[in-house]
């Protein structure tokens, strides 16, 4: 049985063989010849980019028949589209109607090469060219900017026969996602049966509905205030407010929650002496930068007096209060109070926010040290409620019993207070406000400034 197949399959490859040399035979041999453009056009010989135009020709070869001719047009250097028509027998009439791309870098007025070669069946051919066509640039009256939330921005040209269209000011985050169309609908969306740009095979090009949207950023801007965009080169470019390294934005600020209050909060480093500007809604008369780590210089500017390092901001805008809580918060660079009758100084809502605890930066206040063995905080101080106590560390230890300190007028020792807890308490005539405390571990003497806020 094997020789029997063996067999078999010879026979078949023969006979594949023998149809293969067949069809050779039988195709037919034509000369070698020259093939022959005697007239070729483009109509409209001077057209707009983006628009159609025919090519018309008559082409033909004395002996052999014609298979294909070839164009290619040419603008600035740049293959703008090819064509391959299909031509029978040995004369043809041509006329093929094509789209001329609207791409980038077409330049008004340009010459436009146009190269033909014409091919017959034995792959002999002859070369042409087309000359006196012009491609022309369009020009518009606006153009409509499209975000990718809808929202629409007008450019418009920046001269007369410009190709470079304009925003007005705008305020816009340093990253946009758009597209830029000629027409708009009446429900002031994208009419894409006008010219429009957007991103396609990762490149702004012109696009029908299925295009993407191009998106431009720029790292070193806050935000876009203007926009530009190129017909020529399909180019856009923005400009804006520059991003200021020493600048304090609450936008940078992300949402927090301190003893339940909503709150501000970013990590920042600091160097100290480093003055900082202030934009947007920090730029406020009516905050009050905790004066123990910051000098008000200016509405819109401050100097850091703390110790360089890394910090949490916390800026809450009922109170219109920053404070500082260090990352750093360590005896001998911190000294500790807390209990009752201690907060912040504000301007919109002073009121002690202090409690026996060391959880936030509300519940405990933050004493620095501003010489050897001597702190300083600045805090609203509540006569009524005042009862509380410094420590060396948040695990209550090496507390600072007030028998222990000569005090100021404010303030009164525990054993005064008819009590043996060594807290520190409200003198009896004591005026709720806002003071600058400053305990000497050393000298044992406290001091109480009443201050107006800057």
């Amino acid at each position: 049985m094997k020789t029997i197949y063996k067999s078999i399959f010879g026979g078949l490859l023969s006979l594949l063989l023998f149809a293969s040399c067949a069809e050779d035979d039988l195709r037919t041999v034509y000369p070698h010849s020259t093939p022959v453009i005697e007239s070729a056009t483009i109509s409209p010989s001077s057209f707009v980019y983006g628009d159609s135009v025919t090519i018309t020709a008559s082409v033909s070869d004395a002996k052999t028949p014609l298979s294909t001719l070839e164009m290619t047009m040419t603008i600035n250097d740049k293959v703008v589209t090819t064509q391959s028509i299909r031509t029978k027998g040995t004369a043809a009439e041509v006329s093929s109607k094509f789209l001329v791309p609207y791409v980038s870098e077409l330049p008004e007025g340009a010459e436009v090469e146009v190269q033909l070669t014409l091919i017959n069946v034995e792959g002999d051919e002859t070369s042409g060219t087309i000359s006196g066509v012009t491609g022309h640039r369009t020009y518009y009256d606006q153009l409509y900017l499209v975000l990718e939330d809808g929202d629409v921005i007008t450019l418009n040209p920046t001269a007369t026969d410009s190709d470079q269209y304009e925003s007005s000011d705008v305020s816009l985050t340093n990253s946009i996602s758009y597209k830029i169309a000629s027409k708009l609908t009446e429900d002031n969306e994208i009419d894409y049966s006008g010219d429009v740009w957007g991103l396609e095979n990762s490149s702004v090009q012109l696009i029908g509905e299925s295009g993407g949207y191009i998106t431009t950023t720029d790292a070193t801007l806050r935000k876009i205030t203007k926009i530009t965009f190129n017909t020529y080169d399909f180019d856009a470019a923005v400009t804006g407010e520059a991003v200021d390294p020493l600048g304090l934005y609450l936008s940078d600020f992300s949402t927090a929650t301190v003893s339940s209050e909503a709150f501000y909060k970013v990590t920042r480093s600091f160097t100290e002496g480093q003055g900082l500007k202030l934009y947007e809604d920090l730029a406020d008369a009516q905050i009050v930068y905790n004066p123990d780590y910051f000098d008000r210089i200016d509405v819109d500017s401050v100097n850091f007096t703390g110790p360089t390092g890394s910090y949490d901001l916390y800026y809450s805008s009922t109170r219109k209060i920053l404070l500082v809580d260090p990352a750093d918060k360590t005896f001998p660079d911190i000294l500790f109070a807390c209990g009752m009758g201690l907060g912040y100084p504000s301007k919109i809502k002073p009121e002690a926010t202090s409690s026996w605890g060391f959880d936030n930066v509300l519940q405990c206040i933050y004493f620095k040290e501003i010489a050897d063995d001597t702190y300083q905080g600045t805090v609203y101080f509540d006569a009524s409620l005042a009862n509380f106590k410094f420590f060396e560390s948040t695990g209550w230890s090496n507390e600072k019993a007030s028998d222990d300190y000569t005090l100021p007028s404010i303030l009164q020792s525990s054993a005064d207070y008819g009590n043996t807890d060594g807290n520190w308490y409200p003198a009896t005539d004591a005026v709720s406000g806002n003071y600058r405390i400053t305990i000497n571990l050393s000298t044992n003497i406290v001091t109480a400034e009443a201050i107006t806020l800057p």
